[in-house]
């Protein structure tokens, strides 16, 4: 329903203002009705073109609709003006107010299927155009016109009157219809269309040729000495010249123009007066060749905007595209890839031209990388030789890759994807591009990220440097009072050494253990690459409630860990997981701020699920805002009025790097929990180190060296 209103709307609302209209169309109009009076046959009142039907329709259907009735009325008073002489009032009446008739049910219907602003692009707007045009609206306009003859006791009989003046508005609708709609169309929008010097120099031979044609079929019409088949085939070739060239409207002018000819030839070869037979023969011969010059010129007009289409497409694309057959063979590039393959490169396949075969390319590629230097060689090349193989056999629809390029002192970065071309015959369209600047831009990025998060382990130690304090002074003052009893042994006699002994075992211990707590701290604040190792679930745990022990206390929170028996290791950096567990132990203390002591209650958990362990920590505090639990891990996102809502931000970058995921929920009654998911390590597993978490760009999938 909507739909269909729209469609009304916008039908309803031309492009025509009355002023201009009348200006340009007002002489149009009365010239159609004076020139269907003089191709009228006096013995059928007839005629074989009716122009006044194809100019009120034309000028319809670029109107707006509440003016259609100034137009009518000119196309009537036209009407009344050349043919109130010979036939009576009430005949010429009822004719005016067949050609309304017409004309409005043909601009109707055309809007209706063809849109606000009609154009014959296409079989299937031909199509539409033939029903709308050439078939209801003089079908209706013939009923109107038989039932004249009848009522004014024509000699004529009504199925005799129907055909004849069927026929007429049908080809008038074929022949002169399309120009008259492409003319009203450009003078509406003042749009006429530009021409080069070629297409005038086209224009010119055509119309001469035409003009031949024209006055062949005249000669060979008006010479009853000469067969009149001749006037059939005469204007062949300027016909399909006009339906391949010029489209409806170049067609349209041809059909008009040999139509004309001809019947002003069937005039002389009958003296004015044409038998049945000949009019016939002359109906059949435009029926027969109108709908064919139409139909090639609409298919030759979207071919044309078709291939018009896709070269202005290729022009404008910026990256370097190329197609290729189903052989791997470059049959078109775009002007982007031209110049690139101009440039000096050492990669064959981007000097890949028209004509080129791009797979002997990329092999010609994968043989100079062959010849270097063994940590230079790299089979890029040769997986790209694959890649595009596959996509060209159907195996793949599409194949992308990235790859690094240093030539004359320059680092350079492109990524190059292979799509299967949808046609028939095959093949495959290569683009290339150039995402240096990309590539820079997210090192700059990564850099900060990597920045941010040494930032992020570095605030999480300030706001634990009690816990870190008293973590020191432990196995210090230890060490102190081992060291104090000690001296105290060695000076009693005889010297206990067993009792030393037990006491530098203790001092060695307590100096592991401080030197341990150190260690911790410098790698947290330092800068270094991943280390992914297996570690114990339990130990994760533990270590980050030693390091927020006193954090924990301060705070008043009752802390308890949960952690399942028999759990498998988790491969993980210990560092950045103790990081991750710190940030939210630190948030769950924060949010049980305003709870009463006795109520501060936070539980660490660690369980199976599937191939993961689960992490969780939860706490009894006021909770997450609903609002917030979607987009509670993007970077400046936080429940704090003081905070920078970094430390979940870092913390979901870091599970994300490990290959798990961290959510978070609110609990029944108050609280929430947090969790987090890690993989558990294969069965001897050994420590890998990689970039510190993939803050780093990533490495390229094809590497290219001149």
């Amino acid at each position: 329903m909507e739909k269909t209103e729209s469609h009304s709307q916008l039908a309803d609302v031309g492009t025509l203002p009355l002023g201009r209209g009348l200006l340009l169309f007002a002489p149009l109009l009365v010239a159609a009705s004076i020139s269907a009076a003089i191709l009228r046959y006096p013995l059928h009142g007839a005629a074989i073109l009716f122009p006044p039907y194809a100019a009120l329709t034309a000028v319809l259907l670029v109107s707006r609709r509440r003016d259609w009735i100034v137009y009518i009325a000119i196309t009537v008073l036209g009407h009344f003006a050349v043919s109130l002489g010979p036939w009576s009032f009430s005949w010429v009446a009822l004719t005016a107010v067949g050609i309304a008739a017409r004309s409005c049910l043909a601009a109707l219907l055309l809007h209706a299927l063809l849109g606000p602003h009609p154009r014959l692009d296409g079989v299937a707007s031909l199509a539409r155009f033939v029903v709308a045009a050439a078939i209801v609206a003089p079908a209706a306009g013939a009923t109107i016109a038989a039932t004249n003859v009848v009522l004014h006791d024509s000699p004529e009989t009504y199925i005799a009157s129907w055909n004849a003046r069927f026929a007429s508005n049908a080809l008038t609708a074929l022949v002169m219809l399309p120009v008259l709609m492409e003319l009203t169309r450009w003078l509406s929008a003042w749009n006429l269309p530009r021409l080069g010097r070629r297409r005038l120099i086209e224009i010119a031979l055509f119309g001469a040729t035409l003009a031949v044609s024209c006055a062949l079929a005249f000669v060979a019409l008006a010479n009853k000495q000469l067969d009149s088949a001749m006037a059939f085939y005469a204007p062949l070739p300027a016909l399909l010249w006009a339906g391949l060239r010029f489209g409806p409207a170049g067609a349209g002018v041809a059909l008009s123009t040999v139509t004309i000819a001809a019947i002003i030839g069937t005039w002389h070869r009958a003296a004015g007066t044409p038998s049945g037979d000949a009019i016939l023969r002359l109906q059949m011969f435009l029926f027969l060749t109108a709908i064919p010059i139409l139909c090639v010129s609409v298919v030759a007009t979207a071919l044309r905007d078709a291939v018009h289409l896709y070269r202005a497409l290729l022009a404008s694309l910026q990256d370097q595209v190329a197609i290729l057959d189903a052989d791997g063979t470059v049959i078109r590039v775009n002007e982007s890839w031209q110049r690139h393959a101009d440039m000096p490169s050492p990669c064959p396949f981007e000097r890949a031209r028209v004509g080129d075969n791009f797979l002997l390319c990329c092999r010609h590629a994968a043989e100079i990388l062959a010849t270097l230097h063994p940590e230079d060689r790299d089979p890029s090349p040769r997986r790209l030789f694959h890649g595009t193989a596959a996509v060209l056999l159907g195996e793949y629809q599409r194949y992308e890759t990235d790859y690094e390029l240093k030539h004359d002192g320059q680092r350079d970065w492109f990524t190059i994807r292979v799509e299967s071309l949808e046609r028939a015959d095959g093949g495959a369209v290569v683009t290339r591009a150039n995402i240096t600047a990309r590539r820079q831009a997210q090192a700059e990025i990564e850099e900060q990220r990597r920045q941010l998060a040494h930032l992020g382990r570095v605030a999480v130690l300030g706001q634990l440097s009690g816990a870190l304090a008293h973590e020191l002074r432990q196995p210090l003052a230890a060490i102190l009072a081992n060291a104090e009893a000690a001296r105290h042994l060695i000076e009693r006699q005889p010297v206990d050494v067993d009792e030393i002994g037990a006491i530098h075992a203790d001092v060695v211990a307590e100096a592991r253990r401080a030197a341990a707590v150190i260690d911790g701290l410098r790698a947290m604040h330092q800068r270094r690459d991943m280390r992914l190792e297996p570690i114990a679930p339990e130990d994760l745990v533990r270590e980050a409630l030693r390091l927020a022990h006193t954090e924990i206390m301060t705070r008043g929170v009752s802390a308890t860990w949960m952690v399942e028996s028999e759990l498998p290791a988790v491969l993980a950096d210990r560092v950045q997981i103790q990081q991750v567990l710190l940030n939210l132990i630190l948030n769950s203390c924060e949010s049980m701020g305003e709870k009463d002591t006795t109520e501060r209650l936070l539980t660490l958990g660690a369980s199976e699920s599937g191939s993961l362990v689960c992490f969780s920590v939860r706490d009894s505090g006021t909770g997450i805002p609903e609002a917030l639990i979607e987009n509670l891990f993007e970077p400046f996102v936080t429940t704090k009025p003081e905070g920078l809502g970094l430390g979940l931000s870092i913390a979901r970058t870091v599970v994300d790097t490990h290959g798990g995921r961290i959510w978070a929920q609110n609990d029944e009654g108050s609280g929430a929990t947090v969790s987090f998911l890690l993989p558990s390590a294969p069965r001897g597993a050994e420590p890998i180190a990689l970039p510190d978490p993939s803050y780093a760009a990533p490495s390229p999938a094809v590497k290219v060296l001149a």
